[in-house]
């Protein structure tokens, strides 16, 4: 389902080192260098986007699995025994079609790439550890997650490794996976019960010494962060790469912090990371990188073929969703932005909490959502649900929740002041912000009038944050939880229903 993306256009995060000058890259690789490609966040995009030029005169299709993998075969066939296809992660929650079969079509189509591991993304668990152990049976390679450990038994699920080694012949390639080890705080709490996640230090540094020993060279792949990823490297001395993930911004020149070369791929298939590494012949060891150039754009290339047997399967998973992808929800005179801050879209989406809750017969006062939860912006004009799907993938459920004015002022602390930000419909908020600070908080008006801290208010939100999630454990405190509809078909509804929509910013957070 195409949509308007700024993906290209994202900041590229760039870091200078003396490296290596790169082999051209329409000739076979040196014969002592291997070559690992990574992506990451591919979050279900095995169809192409629709992007708009930097003019915004035209549009062009960039991105999807079958262009994706008529580049890694072009990038493979310059050294097919000396390649390695990595994921760090987040592979199938995000769009329609992938959503539509729990990833299954995403999972067959990395199989068709030969991919050699796959490193668990917080997402990755959405639906649950029962689809996340379906998948890894039906993948034709490893699951990894050294920092994923079971209460009951202490050690990994079975359907996760914490490594796995690679024989490449002239030299062996250890992969240690890592999962976002936040990931207990922003994946609904229904779907990860009974596991434990570890920092990324402590998970890899007892890892180390024996997987030298099997291995030459150490790459980790962390669903975290590049800033993350720099820490790992300086706490945890002997990883020779580390393929990070989840910030969704690619590095186009590979970061050297210390030893470890740092890369990232950005996401959404945009991207696929290539990074050569030289080894010393008498060692086998890792002896440097070509660090230039680290990310290559998927885009229509005469030189590049898409794969077309993932090509049919796109094709054929689009056939089966575009009935339900391409129906109309209505038009929107302003754009609709997926920034960290009050934006329209936000506005409109807590509205639509709102009119729902009060049609329900909740009475509803106020309603929040979570800002990270908005996945996708877009310009002004039509929507079509498959759009407003990709804004809104998780499927979480709409629900009643009646809470205190205490506890309520309480969560709108958190929100303004700590972390996890919302957005608010039925209130404003003013704030100074303080580094993070709790009570930072000094007005608070529902309906216009000062917030009562015995009034009982009757609250519109997301099971995912009545659970806990992104940190907000306060909703958990109210009483009367009545569970509705589907986010994304409440927004859907509200947006048909006073089409065309004008949502625009209105100060409901607002600091000073």
């Amino acid at each position: 389902m195409p949509r308007l993306i700024s993906a290209l256009a994202l900041a590229i995060a760039c870091a200078c080192s003396t490296a290596v000058t790169p082999t051209p890259t329409s000739s076979a690789i040196a014969d002592d260098r291997i070559q690992l490609l990574h992506t990451d966040d591919i979050h279900g995009h095995l169809d192409a986007d629709i992007v708009q030029s930097a003019s915004a005169s035209s549009t062009f299709r960039a991105g999807g699995m079958a262009q994706l993998a008529g580049q890694v075969a072009a990038f493979r066939s310059r050294a097919p025994q000396r390649t390695l296809l990595i994921d760090a992660g987040d592979a199938w929650q995000g769009t329609f079609i992938s959503n539509a079969n729990k990833g299954e079509a995403v999972t067959k189509a990395m199989n068709l790439m030969h991919y050699d591991a796959l490193a668990v993304g917080n997402h990755d668990f959405d639906w649950g550890q029962d689809v996340l152990s379906q998948r890894a049976k039906e993948a034709a390679f490893p699951f990894l997650a050294a920092n994923v450990i079971e209460t009951k038994t202490g050690r990994s699920p079975p359907y996760l490794k914490p490594f796995e080694v690679r024989d490449l012949g002239i030299a062996r390639v250890g992969i240690i996976g890592l999962t976002n080890p936040g990931s207990a705080t922003i994946v609904k709490a229904t779907s990860i019960a009974g596991l434990q996640f570890q920092p990324a230090a402590d998970s890899v540094r007892p890892l180390i010494s024996d997987l030298q020993r099997q291995a030459d060279i150490v790459v980790v792949a962390a669903h975290i962060g590049t800033a993350e990823a720099v820490q790992l490297a300086r706490d945890v001395p002997g990883i020779d790469v580390i393929v990070a993930a989840h910030d969704h911004l690619p590095i186009q020149t590979a970061r050297l912090e210390g030893r470890t070369t740092i890369v990232d791929a950005g996401a959404y298939t945009q991207y696929v990371g290539r990074l050569e590494i030289v080894v010393d012949p008498s060692t086998h060891k890792m002896k440097d990188a070509v660090r230039g150039g680290a990310v290559t754009p998927i885009a229509a290339n005469p030189n590049v073929k898409p794969d077309p047997e993932i090509a049919k399967l796109v094709d054929e998973r689009r056939a089966e969703t575009e009935k339900y992808t391409s129906r109309v929800v209505g038009r929107t005179t302003e754009p609709l932005l997926n920034t960290r801050e009050e934006t329209g879209f936000g506005n409109l989406i807590t509205d639509a909490f709102v009119e729902y809750g009060r049609q329900q017969g909740w009475k509803t006062d106020v309603a929040f959502y979570n800002m990270a939860g908005v996945r996708a912006s877009f310009p002004a004009g039509q929507l079509t649900y498959g759009q407003l799907y990709e804004a809104l993938p998780f499927s979480n459920t709409v629900v009643n929740v009646d809470l205190t004015g205490a506890d309520l002022a309480a969560i709108i602390d958190r929100a303004a002041c700590v972390n996890g930000r919302l957005h608010m419909a039925g209130v404003v908020v003013s704030y100074r912000f303080d580094n993070g600070a709790p009570n930072c908080v000094k007005t608070i008006t529902v309906a216009g009038a000062p917030i009562s801290p015995v009034r009982t208010y009757h609250v519109a939100t997301i099971d995912y944050l009545l659970l806990g999630g992104d940190g907000h454990t306060g909703f958990a405190k109210g009483t009367n939880v009545i569970y509705g509809d589907v986010e994304v078909d409440v927004v859907a509804a509200y947006i048909t229903a006073h089409s065309p929509v004008s949502p625009k910013v209105e100060g409901r957070l607002a600091s000073f």
